[in-house]
């Protein structure tokens, strides 16, 4: 870019006037119409043209920063050399090129400027200033950079001359009458860049007041932080921020006056002022209203959508609230717990007292003894179904749609208690005595063993979800996709299947409340026994009727029958082994979150991992070391160091002393590769490092004077290793392999449960032997994997998800992963079991009971015989699911 400088010669009495402007440098600079004006010799024709562009008759003159009337200019370039523009009075100056523009306007009336009378009176805004004296234009400065612009000078000297008033600071008020005071006007630079400045002749002052009003308008900070000026050109009592501000400071100032004369007020209230008594409320009043609240806590069922965000666990923003709704969950089941021993224990007073002393009592005192025996019985059995109306509506709601649940047979089963006890008050002596007999107290063990079986879930789930939410580093356990890999894999094994768990690093474990809840096997079955019960139950009712012609009887005949057919055991059965072994892997840094885990993990057969898991810093030991060379051990063993920790060698640990004492400083490996069966070759600095036995020495012709080795022949378990360095033997190695008892407890669990190991290693002297011996396993159910299934390995268990589904959770520990599949193996078979002792004892049940009702009549059915018959197969079925533990 160029600056354009015209000089007035002609006026040699006034100081010069100079209009610079920004010309852009190009391959062919070009002046200006006013350059005609300069190189014309005739003053007419200055003048002619200075009256062109400086008149006011609708004619606009367009200033451009880049290239002012292009034509006229290169023409005249042509035949004007630099000398003649020398003698002509025109001046080029090349400053550098700036891209980013920026506009200093200096003081539209400098202080020491003189306007000339020729052209100020053809201008209509200056002639609407009132008392000022301009005699000439001294200097109008556009510049693009603002470090060359030039200051505003005031002279008091020329002040006093021209008779200009001094800058002052801005006053409050603005009054555009009067004296008009010339002021300092800061910085101005648009937020965008602007390539073109078009101003009308004669309105230079609108354009910059409007082009500087809408500057100070911006919200960019940093306007306000460069700004300097020493009047605001925009007036506060103009500024919409500015009012706003003043209303919020107000509406502020007035809610600190109400709040203060509120603590005055609160301050002078009088203490002593008469109190509203309390209306007292009578005892039973009040029994009965803690009696709702304790009812009302433990039974309030969380509401719809409580429901549906308890059923997943999406972040952890989600913690507390789980937290809570578990508690809460606990709390209601166990309040279920309490109050139905309260009421099964009075039940069974009532019962041992009605087989003891009820006939006699009865004909001592009559039929009234009887009633109130029936009517107590009937309080009792409907206190039972309010404190377990939930578990009872939820029985009912699936025959609306002719399905059915766990609880399902429990709902008909209280139904048929409930009507049975109706019946009794009319019919009150046949039910004391032997005649009838009611059984509302085995629907009250089996809503007891229910609710046990409910919270024993919620315990669980609250114990998991501490680990869950330790954020602690968390390893997800999954199941090889590649089925023909795993196949190959596992082959040479004890196993068939190829169906291999293994581990990794996860960032977040979703669906655990959805597999937490899920239902287990036996809740399952139960549901879909109940058809079974119901039908039975239905078809003796009809035939007790027909053959015995009594209501009783038949009310009596359907009761017992839904009552044999409950699954005592329903929600106890997979609850109980489950929270048992849920604690268990806790212990053990393992999480198994529910039956969805135990499903996912039972038809496992192997477990892919690292020979670094099995071997943990610390297991492999240096017993003996036999230098070859003399000089320079410390610096090969680092190098081989460095080799072994880049192939993630469970020997490098061994050298981390040697390590430390350079400062943990290792030097770069260029690349690395484990032969099968014989060890690691590393490059380092174009040298080559082997570690590894003797086929890898011999295969790389490395010599190694083994008479001079003491220890070669050894039987004492040592495993040797060698290093070489160059060509060179360094030294020889004599580790020791030992395996830490928790771990080897823990792959021995496994191992008894039928899982095989699938090692990944870098070390030549891990085998199969080796690991057998160590771990004292059987050594087909041990296999060293191939350099190319090793990468298969490494690539699965070394990957980081962003979420996987909590199924099985581990710290990262492969004996606790190992753990926790070889359980699920071992807890499906247990609760298997379970599931057939169940459904053995309740079929047997429903024919017995049949047998009895029809043959011999429902007099021969007593609670006492039921309650032993159910007890037995209920035991049966717990010490099933607990005798082998996982």
């Amino acid at each position: 870019m160029s600056i354009f400088r015209w000089d007035r010669g002609d006026n040699k009495d006034q100081s010069d006037g100079i209009i610079e402007l920004p010309v852009e440098d190009s391959t062919e600079d070009e002046l200006t119409d006013i350059n005609e004006a300069a190189y014309d010799s005739s003053p007419q024709s200055l003048d002619n043209k200075m009256e062109e562009i400086y008149s006011t008759k609708d004619k606009q003159v367009k200033f451009r920063r880049q290239q002012p009337l292009e034509e006229e200019a290169a023409a005249r370039r042509k035949e004007v050399t630099k000398d003649e523009l020398i003698r002509g009075k025109l001046e080029f100056s090349m400053p550098e090129k700036i891209t980013a523009p920026e506009v200093k306007l200096e003081p539209e009336l400098d202080p020491n400027a003189t306007v000339a009378e020729d052209i100020i009176e053809d201008v209509v805004d200056v002639k609407k200033l009132r008392n000022i004296y301009v005699q000439d234009i001294d200097e109008i400065d556009v510049s693009l950079d603002p470090a060359k612009a030039p200051e505003p000078q005031k002279s008091a000297q020329s002040t006093a001359q021209h008779g200009f008033h001094s800058a002052k600071k801005p006053s409050s008020n603005y009054t555009p009458s009067g004296d008009t005071i010339v002021e300092t006007i800061p910085v101005y630079q648009h937020e965008e860049s602007v390539d073109k400045l078009y101003l009308k002749a004669g309105r230079f002052t609108d354009v910059v007041e409007s082009e500087y009003d809408e500057y100070l308008k911006s919200t960019d900070p940093t306007i306000s932080g460069n700004y300097h000026a020493t009047k605001p050109m925009v007036r506060p009592h103009q500024s919409l921020l500015y009012t706003l501000t003043q209303i919020a400071a107000r509406h502020k100032a007035e809610s600190a006056q109400k709040q203060k004369n509120k603590e005055i007020m609160r301050n002078n209230f009088d203490e002593q002022a008469p109190k509203p008594k309390k209306k007292k409320r009578s005892r039973v009043a009040k029994f009965f209203r803690v009696l709702g609240a304790v009812i009302s806590s433990g039974f309030n069922s969380p509401s719809e959508d409580e429901q549906v965000r308890s059923m997943d666990y999406n972040s952890n923003e989600d913690e507390q609230y789980i937290f809570e709704t578990t508690r809460q969950n606990i709390k209601r089941q166990l309040t279920h717990l309490l109050l139905g021993l309260l009421i099964g224990i009075a039940m069974l007073g009532l019962t041992i007292w009605e087989r003891m002393a009820g006939a006699a009592t009865v004909a001592a005192n009559g039929p009234g003894s009887a009633f109130t025996f029936c009517g107590l019985y009937l309080i009792l059995t409907f206190a039972l179904g309010l404190v377990a109306r939930h578990t009872l509506i939820d029985g009912l709601k699936p025959l609306a749609r002719f399905k059915s649940n766990c609880s399902t047979v429990i709902a008909l089963a209280y139904l048929g208690c409930f009507i049975q006890c109706l019946v009794s008050l009319f019919t009150s002596t046949s039910f004391v005595g032997g005649d009838h007999h009611l059984y509302s107290f085995v629907v009250a063990l089996a809503l007891i063993l229910n609710a046990t079986g409910r919270l024993l879930m919620a315990l669980r789930v609250k114990s998991n979800f501490k680990f869950i939410s330790a954020h602690s580093p968390a390893y997800a356990a999954k199941i090889y996709d590649d089925v023909e890999t795993a196949r190959r894999m596992i082959s040479g094994t004890t196993s068939s299947k190829g169906i291999i768990a293994y581990q990794h690093v996860t960032r977040f474990l979703s669906d655990f409340l959805k597999i937490s809840y899920a239902p287990d096997p036996s809740e399952e079955l139960s549901g879909k026994m109940a058809p079974i019960a119901i039908i039975s139950s239905l078809v003796v009712t009809v035939i007790y009727a027909i053959i015995f012609k009594s209501v009783q009887g038949a009310v009596s005949a359907l009761t017992v029958m839904l009552c044999i057919g409950i699954p005592f055991t329903g929600m106890l059965a997979g609850n109980l082994p489950m929270l048992l072994f849920s604690r268990k892997m806790l212990r053990e840094d393992a999480m198994v979150a529910g039956y969805p885990s135990v499903r996912q993990f039972c038809d496992t057969n192997a477990v892919m991992m690292n020979a670094s898991d099995l071997f943990p810093n610390g297991s492999v030991k240096l017993e003996e070391m036999y230098p070859l060379l003399q000089y320079r051990i410390s610096e090969n063993l680092l190098l081989a160091t460095a080799v072994l920790r880049e192939a993630n060698s469970p020997i490098a640990p061994v050298f981390d002393e040697l390590v430390m004492e350079n400062n943990n400083v290792l030097p770069a490996v260029e690349s690395v590769m484990y032969e099968d069966k014989s060890g690691v070759v590393g490059w380092i600095k174009g040298e080559r490092i082997l570690v590894g036995n003797m086929k890898l020495m011999n295969r790389y012709h490395i010599t190694i004077p083994t008479t001079e080795v003491p220890f070669n022949k050894r039987g004492n378990g040592l495993e040797i290793t060698y290093v070489a360095v160059a060509g060179q033997a360094v030294a020889v190695l004599g580790l020791s392999y030992e395996a830490a008892d928790p771990l080897k407890t823990q792959i021995r669990r496994a191992e008894s449960s039928g899982l095989a190991l699938i090692v990944s290693t870098t070390d030549a002297n891990i085998t199969p032997e080796l690991i057998a011996t160590r771990y004292e396993i059987f050594y087909r159910s041990v296999k060293v994997t191939a350099p190319g299934y090793s990468n298969v390995i490494d690539e699965a268990t070394e990957k980081v998800e962003e979420a996987s589904r909590a199924y099985v959770a581990t710290r990262g520990r492969i004996g606790s992963l190992a753990r926790a599949v070889g359980g699920c193996i071992s807890v499906k078979s247990n609760i298997s079991l379970g599931i057939v002792i169940e459904i053995f004892g309740m079929i047997l049940g429903l024919l017995l009971c049949a047998t009895l009702a029809l043959y011999a009549s429902v007099a021969r059915l007593s609670i006492v015989e039921l309650l032993i018959y159910i007890g037995f197969w209920v035991a049966a079925t717990l010490i099933a699911e607990l005798v082998r533990r996982p």
